[in-house]
């Protein structure tokens, strides 16, 4: 049996936010891991009402690992989250309670860079083989097209990121390229296709993360949006249609 203890310090005012979003989002993803036992969220205490606690427990530790991936040692990111606390840590012990790892711990800032990479993560070998096969051939004639992957990459950073078009890292080629290349995919219907496809590759926590990285962006709360107005040009330009999010398949 392993006894998984994650402690946060929140920012004033935000512990009831950091509560909900664990409730809505990450104890039922939890719940649903093959090797989960139980979780409880403490207590606020009078003497600590910053502070947030959250236990679960969990087999084995092959079932842990499976949940939280290669770094089970560190804290589960939760997209949002670092808006919400000043530091984490987490703490692992077995059923004798003796400690298992050293102890992780982690300020806002950290817990923020963690996100971030998380959120701008290239598309996997895995996921790309779904994706590929729904794009459209590649035109024979002319100048040849800028690299799919590469440039799809880029318009997910800019969607889960909420970045401006001419903000995007020149790792992802011409931001232009990658602005026209999705106005052309909205307009022909290939989007959608991707977008499936995309999420057909995904298990249920990758979804929930992309999901969240995408609310987290802002991505369907401005109709104004500045993500949607040409890299090089300012123009009127009618606003494309969000992805619809689609939790259980």
């Amino acid at each position: 049996m392993i006894i998984r203890v994650f402690r946060a310090h929140m920012k004033p005012g935000k512990r009831a936010a950091y509560e909900r979003l664990c409730r809505e989002h990450y104890l039922p993803l939890i719940r649903e891991q093959p090797g989960y036992m139980t979780a409880r969220i403490g207590e606020p205490c009078a003497d600590a009402p910053l502070e947030f606690v959250l236990v679960s427990i969990w087999k084995d530790l092959p079932s842990l690992q499976t949940f939280a991936g290669e770094h089970w040692q560190e804290a589960y990111i939760v997209p949002g989250e670092a808006d919400l606390l000043e530091t984490a840590s987490v703490e692992h012990f077995d059923e004798s309670y003796h400690s298992m790892v050293a102890f992780w711990h982690a300020c806002a800032e950290t817990v923020k860079r963690r996100e971030l990479a998380a959120a701008t993560a290239p598309l996997t070998d895995r996921v790309w083989d779904r994706i590929r096969p729904v794009l459209p051939s590649a035109n024979q004639h002319g100048r040849p097209r800028a690299d799919d992957r590469r440039t799809l990459d880029g318009i997910l950073y800019v969607l889960r990121t909420g970045c401006r078009w001419h903000d995007l890292p020149p790792r992802y080629g011409s931001s232009v390229t990658c602005w026209r290349r999705f106005r052309q995919w909205e307009g022909d219907g290939t989007w959608e296709r991707v977008w499936a496809a995309l999420f057909a590759a995904l298990d249920r926590r990758e979804r929930q993360t992309w999901v969240l990285s995408f609310l987290d962006s802002g991505f369907l709360h401005s109709w104004k949006d500045p993500r949607f107005t040409p890299p090089a040009r300012r123009r009127n330009v009618s606003r494309p249609q969000a992805p619809r999010f689609e939790m259980a398949h």
